[in-house]
């Protein structure tokens, strides 16, 4: 039976499970009840698997000796306050039951369709030349909680081959699965700064140092640092989404604070730069100003999710066999943020986006919007591509396979090895 039929068959258990987990969300770090759901489908299933503290659930089906894939989807919801309403008028399937929070992401469809890819996956499990491991990760939406996985899988001596990942995508038809040779996802700096001055009355502001003129100043030498500094056929784009300051009009305040984030597919070249060129603007500017820069937090700029173009190609490749090559292809990047940046730094592999907009159910809405919802047509092709992309690449061995770095080199990467987490990850 083909991939597709097997996954139609089980249509109902993924709906029935993304539902559970739509009406029941659990923010980053807090996913124990989800976590817990999770674990109890997989006995059902008779899987198994490790729970890995903070880090999520490490699950494997293995079949004959071969090569090993990892299948990964993420569990956390985010802090929205979900509407009753999609982009149409009336109710949707089903609204979250926590106020305040809601999966305004897709996260409670991920879940939802590694589960229907696992069961695709046990019915063929005589097909199987290798072992697919299955990867439920918390905290993805920033809090670094995967460090706990990738730890256990480097500590623990797990070998992993290739990897394979999908988000839903809300601006993408639906049913459409795309693929692209590079580019998915973009790596992300975030910054949050203080500038100090000195406060006063308005009245004399000769006797005080305006925080609010530095901030003026830096803001207008950020608008032009893209063009001044950055190779313009790099991507780069960055925003300031916070800013703070003064409390009434006659005060001149002591503190401005300001916060964002840059985007960005090259991390060395143009993420490095403005990472660079961004805190001298910052330290000049304040020392010409005569106030003092605080940084809250500075990161260095994240690993974008970029696919491996031969597995790319692979996968478009069977996947499109499996449900229609109309149906497979390629898109245009998203310049969010995810995680899944330090899976491909580690393995080959892909990250796929699956479609669902549908202005017939009201489906389309931004992701981390209160109006965010899912057509839950497309959970079927989810599993299907998921377990078709490791049921075909344990086949050929003529992919690629293993590691391309080692996670402790990408921890290093990120900038925020202190001793003390070192030797909680790594045991050093």
């Amino acid at each position: 039976m083909k991939n597709l039929e097997l996954a139609k068959k089980y249509e109902d258990y993924m709906i029935e499970l993304r539902r559970y987990f739509h009406e029941n969300p659990e923010l980053s770090s807090k996913e124990d009840e989800t976590i817990n759901k999770i674990c109890e489908e997989l006995d059902k299933l008779g899987v198994e698997y490790t729970v890995i503290p903070n880090g999520g659930v490490l699950a494997k089906i293995t079949g004959k000796e071969g090569r090993k894939v990892l299948l990964r989807a993420d569990v956390d919801a985010l802090p929205v306050l979900e509407t009753p309403d999609n982009l149409k008028e009336g109710k949707r399937t089903c609204v979250s039951k926590v106020p305040g929070v809601m999966h305004a992401c897709g996260h409670d469809g991920h879940i939802a369709m590694l589960l229907g890819a696992a069961k695709i996956l046990l019915d063929k499990k005589d097909e199987l030349e290798g072992t697919v491991y299955l990867c439920f990760e918390r905290g993805e939406e920033g809090t670094g909680n995967v460090k706990y996985i990738f730890a256990y899988i480097e500590r623990e001596g797990i070998e992993i081959d290739a990897v394979y990942g999908t988000h839903l995508l809300s601006t993408a038809p639906t049913g459409y699965l795309a693929i692209n040779d590079g580019g998915m996802m973009a790596g992300a700096m975030g910054f949050d700064i203080t500038i100090d001055g000195q406060g006063g009355h308005g009245s004399r502001p000769d006797q005080s140092i305006n925080p609010i003129d530095a901030f003026w100043a830096i803001y207008g030498g950020m608008l032009s640092l893209r063009l001044q500094k950055v190779d313009p056929y790099k991507t780069c784009t960055y925003s300031v989404g916070k800013l703070s300051g003064g409390v009434v009009g006659n005060v001149i305040p002591q503190t401005v604070s300001f916060a964002g984030t840059m985007r960005t597919f090259d991390r060395e070249d143009a993420g490095m730069t403005f990472y660079n060129e961004f805190k001298h603007l910052i330290d000049k500017t304040c020392e010409a100003y005569k106030c003092r820069p605080i940084y809250n937090r500075y990161t260095l700029p994240g690993l974008p999710v970029v696919n491996d173009a031969e597995m790319a190609q692979f996968a478009r490749k069977v996947i499109g066999e499996e449900i229609g090559t109309d149906k497979v292809g390629t898109w245009e990047p998203w310049m969010a943020s995810e995680s899944y940046g330090q899976y491909l730094a580690q393995w080959p592999g892909v990250f796929a986006f699956l479609g669902m907009e549908n202005e017939e159910k009201g489906v389309g809405a931004a992701h981390h919007n209160q109006a965010f919802d899912i057509d839950e047509d497309v959970l079927k092709l989810g599993a299907t591509a998921a377990a078709t992309y490791a049921l075909e690449y344990l086949k050929d061995a003529t992919l690629k396979a293993g590691r391309k770095m080692t996670y402790r080199e990408v921890y290093d990467l990120s900038g925020r090895s202190t001793p003390e987490e070192v030797k909680e990850l790594f045991g050093e």
